[in-house]
């Protein structure tokens, strides 16, 4: 059985630095060769699958299933295989009827994606229990996000399962014990460098490196893309989302690899402005740049901006982003730059020994849940002394320290406290019962990052999981799944990923053998 691994830090960044989104290499390996030129094939095969997440692995078995041959390449190691699909919460919902999904789907998507493709992911979501049954899960029920967005039309109809609980790749395991049962070969550390396309604009084949080579690998039937977001490339996010930076919870390996390949084969490109971040991780130099959960004192803290200025209800309800990513990411045009990125979350002394702030999840969840091998101390007297957490003796020395003009934080505590007295937070409405003063030196702030689940945005697709150009037309041979080109345009509902993945695979293993039959 596939199971969790910790990791020395040292093999841990050397892991995330390998996933880095620097091709400066790509001329020794033979970028110099154009697309259009046939190479001479290292290996053939009849399906090429880039990605060991849920969407490459049910790819995979339904292609397999139906008589293909299939090969896998994963740009990371056998340790770290599995994309976000593994370290994700690994639950997924499913809608009781067709009507009231199509209409719940719409609304999450606010218009950004067609509903030919909404309709064909709503039925294979309908379809998604009976085929992981097949697959030895035992879907259970597991009412959390049931569903998350109540106040939009169809939502009664969502349904949220596990397979005996949340986290733990609890979902991911049996599948990838099912695509080994099958026999399907994947090349580990063998990230996907280009696709090959034929003198017709077919792709026909992809480029990789592995072991310092280049290999080509010739695809008779297809390439499905499924290879996961750009959350680890900083570049394309200054490009694309709408605040900068942002930080994975998922794996380091997602550095925007698919799209890249997508664009240069002609591919349109949809919801790349779409992540869903909220409050919630600290980046140090030990790990950077893979994130830190971070918890603050609960009822105990507040967040100011850059300038010392407190900017929204702390409390605030986070609906996998929504609720935290708008106040968040806001540029200041006066002062030039995204002021609350960091943000200060600032706390005392009486709130300091109420809990971990490093690390520490519910279960396991997350890149560094599953692979920093971190624990937290119970006091943060570690955190620190490594200057993890910032102290200050006095709010005037914590300010300095955080570059602050003093009488700004002070100012802000004040108003703070004295509106703890009455218990009514008039700036920005924070329920009084979670108002807590903050007065006893010294003073404590961490500095608090967007914590982005991933990225929505990649190469569009249709309603066949084909890979489309900017006038709609297919591109040949090529087709995506899962976060890569996302359905999920705006909104989301949790679990909606991982169920997207397991059914976008699917749609694009049977469409891929369609085109070109056994």
């Amino acid at each position: 059985m596939v199971g969790k691994n910790q990791v020395s830090r040292r093999r841990f960044l050397k892991e995330a630095a390998v996933a880095a989104p620097a091709l400066a290499t790509a001329t020794a390996l033979g970028a110099q060769q154009s697309s259009q030129q046939a190479p001479e094939w290292d290996k053939e095969t009849d399906v090429v699958i880039i990605g060991t997440g849920f969407a490459g692995l049910s790819a995979a078995i339904v292609a397999k299933d139906a008589g293909a041959k299939v090969l896998i390449l994963e740009k990371m190691s056998r340790e770290y295989e599995g994309g976000n699909s593994r370290v994700s919460g690994n639950m997924w919902w499913t809608p009781t009827n067709l009507p009231e999904a199509l209409e719940y789907m719409e609304a999450l998507c606010a218009g950004l994606t067609d509903s030919e493709s909404l309709q064909a992911l709503a039925e294979e979501m309908l379809k998604l229990n009976g085929w992981l049954e097949s697959m030895g899960v035992k879907p259970q029920p597991l009412g959390m996000f049931q569903p998350e967005h109540p106040e939009l039309p169809g939502s009664k109809c969502v349904r949220t399962w596990s397979n005996g609980g949340a986290g733990g790749g609890r979902l991911w395991i049996p599948i990838r014990e099912q695509a080994e049962k099958r026999g399907i070969e994947i090349l580990y550390e063998t990230p996907a460098r280009d696709l090959v396309l034929s003198a017709t604009q077919e792709v026909i084949g992809v480029r990789a490196s592995s072991e310092g080579k280049q290999i080509s690998i010739r695809a008779a039937k297809g390439v499905v893309l499924a290879c996961g977001g750009f959350e680890f490339d900083f570049e394309m996010q200054k490009q694309y989302l709408p605040g900068w930076p942002t930080y994975g919870r998922g794996t380091p390996g997602n550095t925007g690899d698919g799209i890249r390949m997508a664009q240069k084969a002609g591919a349109a490109l949809w919801h790349m402005n779409n992540s869903l971040a909220g409050l919630g991780c600290m980046i140090v130099p030990e790990y950077d740049p893979v994130m830190i959960p971070a918890s603050l004192p609960r009822n105990a803290h507040i967040l100011v901006d850059q300038t010392g200025k407190r900017f929204m209800n702390e409390m605030r309800e986070n609906r996998h982003g929504f609720g935290h990513k708008e106040y968040m990411l806001y540029f200041d045009g006066i002062l030039g730059d995204f002021t609350r990125i960091p943000c200060f979350g600032i706390f005392d002394e009486s709130a300091r020994t109420r809990g971990s702030v490093a690390g520490g999840m519910p279960f396991q969840f997350g890149w560094f849940g599953w692979f920093g091998g971190y624990q937290g101390s119970r006091d943060n007297s570690r955190e620190i002394e490594k200057g993890w957490i910032i102290k200050g003796e006095t709010l005037a020395d914590l300010a300095n320290k955080l570059e602050i003009k003093p009488a700004e934080l002070e100012a802000s505590i004040a108003r703070w406290n004295e509106q703890c007295k009455t218990g009514q937070d008039q700036d920005f409405g924070r329920p009084g019962r979670s108002m807590t003063p903050i007065e006893k030196p010294p003073f404590y702030c961490v500095k608090i990052y967007p914590a982005t689940f991933n990225t929505q945005g990649g190469p569009r697709r249709n309603a066949r999981c084909q890979v489309v150009d900017p006038f709609n037309r297919p591109i040949p041979g090529l087709y995506s799944a899962g976060e890569l080109g996302s359905f999920w345009g705006w909104m989301y509902n949790g679990g909606g990923n991982n169920a997207e993945a397991l059914c976008t695979g699917r749609i694009a293993a049977r469409n891929i053998l369609k085109e070109k039959s056994i």
